[in-house]
């Protein structure tokens, strides 16, 4: 249950490295199969509509995964999860590889085994994310949440050329690339040489019940962690809603695949400049205006994609998307990673990615169908009002607009009688 040193770099903590390694090739095969999905339903289907429902089905299985797979993450050994989770989704991408290649999918069968991949890296992959609180001390989890967000952003980078590159030669690649992957990532985790329990070795044994009341009594004894809840839920909405209502016009409009690409280029390279800014930015900016001012430029970027910019002022948008990203996650996930236990790490993960993530399946569903039936300026709007309405509980919520720069955490939580510990 003890976390490395202090002192130690993390760029020194093999065991980090070695979780981190992993990580990384999973996002690397993830990153070009989850720009190419929509594209190869598309593809597939030659409907919007359609295209838009399976999406909404496979964010469907991620939220019903979610609950399981935070119980999971807090019962049972995370390494073993971790090693199921990439196993279970080389076997869902080969499946996906042998219906293309053979010419059998459609919209159900690609329904369907979107569904099971996303509730597979839900339901087992969610007890990587708690492990990280056990392998990093808790004063380097801004840092190493900021790492997370620059890897995902470089990963991005190339994750939108090369899947658009590897479409354009065949269906299967996307998918076989996803597959090797999660290989890569079972082979990362296989290296590793601890062992990351949930509970102290003699705890007391408790129900399911039990579990899921005491994390569902943690989440929501302060008002502070119910206000971050409602902005992250108007961002995940506004967001993906943008981004996804783009990728359907662009390709409704004719625009290549390697162009569409760049532009998931152009957002992933915001994100890293964001991730290299965001460390710094922890430490002398308070978290409350980190997780606040983000979401109101996002609201305005919204405004200004409604009224369908050409490519590159497209791109100029995405930038400003992107750059704001890693400060809201570094601080305020790295906030509550810090306040919450390690036993319940996985619960409470799942819990709130669960309700801020529960309006997220609706985004690309209601871009599809805004964009067949009421055009792309009504609907970037309604994406636009969303994220407006997040930055506004910020505003509105004192607890949240509170919460200091990341060395003052530990003093502030326990002033304001927030749980930290092991």
């Amino acid at each position: 249950m003890s976390v490395p040193a202090a002192t130690t770099p993390l760029r020194r903590s093999p065991e980090y490295l070695r979780w981190l390694m992993g990580d990384l090739l999973l996002d690397i095969g993830t990153g070009i199969g989850a720009f190419a999905f929509p594209l190869v339903t598309f593809m597939v289907t030659d409907d919007l509509g359609t295209t838009g429902l399976v999406a909404l089905v496979q964010g469907a299985g991620a939220l019903v995964g979610l609950i399981p797979g935070g119980l999971l993450a807090d019962r049972v050994e995370r390494r073993r999860l971790r090693l199921l989770a990439g196993v279970v989704g080389a076997i869902v991408q080969a499946m996906l590889v042998l219906v293309l290649a053979t010419g059998v999918a459609g919209a159900v069968v690609l329904a369907v085994l979107a569904f099971a991949d996303r509730f597979r890296e839900t339901l087992l992959g969610s007890a990587s994310h708690a492990m990280l609180k056990q392998i990093v001390p808790t004063t380097q989890l801004p840092r190493a949440v900021s790492v997370n967000q620059g890897r995902e952003a470089a990963v991005e980078m190339a994750s939108g050329p090369v899947g658009g590159a590897l479409l354009g030669l065949s269906l299967v690649f996307p998918p076989l690339a996803q597959l090797l992957g999660n290989l890569g990532s079972v082979a990362a985790t296989l290296t590793m040489r601890r062992r990351y329990f949930p509970r102290t070795e003699g705890a007391e044994r408790t129900s399911v019940a039990e579990d899921l009341r005491e994390a569902l009594a943690w989440m929501i004894s302060q008002p502070i962690r119910l206000q971050v809840l409602a902005l992250a839920s108007a961002v995940n909405l506004g967001a993906n809603g943008l981004i996804f209502a783009v990728l359907l016009d662009l390709a409704s409009d004719g625009v290549p695949a390697t162009r569409i690409g760049l532009l998931n280029t152009v957002l992933a390279a915001a994100i890293l400049l964001g991730a290299v800014l965001a460390p710094r930015l922890v430490d002398t900016v308070p978290t409350g205006a980190l997780a606040i001012v983000p979401v109101l430029l996002m609201a305005g970027v919204g405004i200004f994609l409604a009224f369908a910019p050409g490519m590159l002022w497209i791109g100029a948008a995405y930038g400003v998307l992107g750059i704001g990203l890693p400060a809201i996650n570094a601080s305020s996930q790295g906030f509550f990673t810090h306040i919450t236990p390690i036993a319940m790490q996985g619960r409470v993960s799942s819990l709130m990615r669960l309700v801020s993530s529960a309006l997220m399946p609706l985004a690309p569903a209601v871009a599809g169908w805004g964009l067949d039936t009421v055009g792309t300026l009504p609907t970037m709007l309604v994406f636009a009002v969303v994220l407006a309405l997040g930055g506004l509980v910020g505003l509105l919520g004192p607890d949240l607009r509170r919460i200091p720069t990341a060395p003052r955490w530990e003093t502030y939580a326990r002033q304001e009688g927030l749980a930290v510990g092991e």
